[in-house]
This record gives C-alpha cells, structure tokens and sequence, in this order.
C-alpha cells in the first residue's frame, strides 16, 4: 500500500539584503552591547529576521548599526542642549541633567477624529517605557473653512494658523502637509521639554504625488508628528486614491475591543521608537528590537515591542533607571493594555532575573 506525499507549504521566498550590509556576528553583538551584567545578557533575544519583501527595510537600506559605546558619544542629552533650560552639570543621566525635563504629546484633533485617540494612555505607557516623565497637552483642533485647514485663535493667540493641506473635491477629506504640522510643534516647544509630538487620527503628506507619510521627527528641533488613523484594522485604504479611506464591512471587521487594543499596541510601539529616536538611538540591527527599521505596515506590525539588550542598555545609561524594576512596572502597563503576548514576555525576563539573583 502506498501512502499519499503530503504537500509541502510552499515557504515565503526570502528577498536580499541591501548590498552591503551583513547581519551581525554574535561577537559583533556582544560588542555593541559592552557589558556581561546579567540584565543584558542576550538569552532569549532573537536575530534580525531574513527580508520576505522588497520593501523590507534592510532590503532597502544598508544600515551601519550604532553601538551603546556609539551612541554615548553620539547622544546630545548628556551634555548641554540648546534651547533647554535648568541644565546641571553634575548629573549623570537625562533626568538629573534636566530634572524639570518632559516629554509632551499633543492630540490634533478635527472633529470627530480624535476617536479613539487616548492620549492619556500612551503619555502612562510612555513614561513607564522610557523613564521620563510624560505630559498631554490641551487638545488643538483643526478647522476646515472655505477650502483652508486652520486652528482657529486660542488663548494667547489672536491670530488663526493656517496649516498647509490639500482637501479633495470627491469627498471633502483632508491631509495636513508634514512640514507645516512640525512648524506648528516648533511653535508649541517650550524650554523644559525634551521631546515634543503631536499625534493625530489626521492623515499627513509630504509632497504631492505621496499617498500619505507616517510622520516625521526632527531631531534637532526635539519636535515630531504621527498620524495613528492607518494603524485602525477596521479601514481599508485606497492603493491609488489618497482620499479614498473606507470602513470594513461585515467578516472582515475586528470586534471592537480587539480594534482598540490593537490600535493602542500599534500606538505605544510607534511613540516609544520616535521618541528613542530624537534621544539619539538609530535603528538596531542587532536583535529583532522595537528601535529595528521598518519599511510597511506588515512589517511594523511584526516586530516586537521589546528594547534588545543592545537598545535595553543604551536606554538604561541614559535614563538610570533598574531593569528589573522597568520590567516590573511594564508588566503592570501591558496587563492594564491587554497586551498579554507582552505580559508573558517580560514576565519570562524577570524569571530569569531573579534567577540570576540567587
């Protein structure tokens, strides 16, 4: 009797590297991180995964990598920053050098369009994460009259801003060019802030023939913005028509509380990464890491939520604070979140931890 082949499923084809970059030898790795301490030990940290689509990042980028050594040299926020204020000299990480120091989100809102926008919670996630403390600011809403975006007049303010946009003939719908809402963050900069964004459910552009920009960071400026509105998996999005934004019908739509926790995990993970960035970190290329590049949708959505020993360092020397109890107020935060894949991972950590304690 003669037994049926079972078939093989097909795996997805791998697609190369940029030329020239070559994934890190474990020695590099240990390198980059510079220190044997149990808290950065690298048990349990996977390797940046092979590229499964052209516009993969490193598919299209040839990334050099940045090494905790590197990125203590590279950093400004251990030294003097201009255009913040209260600067001690004495201190050794961020939050002694500027002990009045914060961070600042600023919701964007139109209407209707601040749904779901709970900038309250990624302000509490953010501080958990990242050690620094975390403020909203007032709400600013944008106004659409007689073919102008604009924020109408508001306390100090007696004049109205205009916001550069396009709005489209076929249903009214609006993006805010991204030079004009970093203008707008500039605007709104104070000399005790570390790092401001503005986040919205807006869609944003950058030239003319874009279909929408994610946002963008000025580093040097301490400003960014992000749209969250493609990070809803109950919108589909036009490949061609960048007004064309429409809700998923019927089997296709997740149940409401599945929306939300995604939309706030895929939030959290997008602020913490931008933020790192205008704090000096470049993308990591050492471990599957939160600070990795991303090139689409699909592959933000895969990579973890997680700072790599590498990153986990960088941010530890900066802020100074303990993993151990990082890990501990995180787990706490992803529970209240319903992040339980993030639960499960930090609660492995700190088992292993503890067990290097004993």
């Amino acid at each position: 009797m003669s037994l049926a082949k079972r078939r093989k499923k097909n795996p997805t084809p791998l697609v190369p590297y940029r030329r020239g970059f070559k994934p890190p030898t474990p020695v590099q790795q240990l390198t980059a991180i510079g220190s044997t301490l149990p808290e950065f030990n690298s048990t349990g940290f996977s390797p940046i995964p092979p590229c499964t689509s052209i516009d993969d990042w490193l598919a299209q980028y040839n990334e050099q990598g940045q090494t905790v050594e590197q990125f203590l040299d590279e950093t400004p926020w251990l030294g003097e920053v201009a255009g913040m204020t209260g600067y001690r000299a004495q201190g050794g990480t961020i939050v002694e050098k500027y002990p009045n120091g914060k961070i600042v989100l600023v919701p964007l809102i139109a209407g209707a369009n601040d749904d779901g926008l709970d900038t309250e919670s990624l302000a509490e996630f953010a501080q958990a994460y990242l050690g620094i403390p975390c403020e909203v600011h007032c709400p600013i809403t944008a106004t659409v009259e007689n073919g102008k975006v604009f924020i109408p007049p508001t306390g100090k303010s007696k004049r109205r801003r205009n916001l550069k946009s396009r709005i489209s003939s076929e249903n009214g719908k609006f993006q805010i060019q991204v030079s004009s809402a970093l203008s707008l963050a500039k605007s709104l900069l104070t000399s005790d802030t570390i790092a401001l964004i503005i986040l919205t459910k807006l869609e944003l552009f950058d030239t003319e023939p874009d279909l929408f920009v994610a946002g963008m960071a000025e580093g040097n400026s301490r400003v960014a913005v992000f749209s969250l509105l493609r990070y809803d998996p109950n919108l589909t999005f036009s490949p061609e028509y960048w007004w064309d934004v429409r809700e998923k019908k019927g089997r296709g739509r997740v149940k409401e509380e599945d929306r939300k926790r995604l939309v706030m995990e895929r939030s959290c993970k997008l602020l913490v990464h931008e933020t790192m960035h205008l704090l000096g970190l470049d993308h990591c290329i050492y471990y599957e890491c939160v600070m990795n590049g991303s090139g689409h949708l699909e592959e933000d959505y895969r990579q973890p939520m997680h700072l790599c020993p590498v990153c986990l360092r960088k941010v530890s020397v900066l802020v100074g604070w303990s993993v151990v109890e990082r890990y501990g107020v995180l787990e706490g935060v992803y529970r209240e979140r319903g992040m339980e894949k993030e639960v499960c991972w930090v609660g492995k950590k700190l088992q292993f931890l503890e067990g290097k304690q004993e």
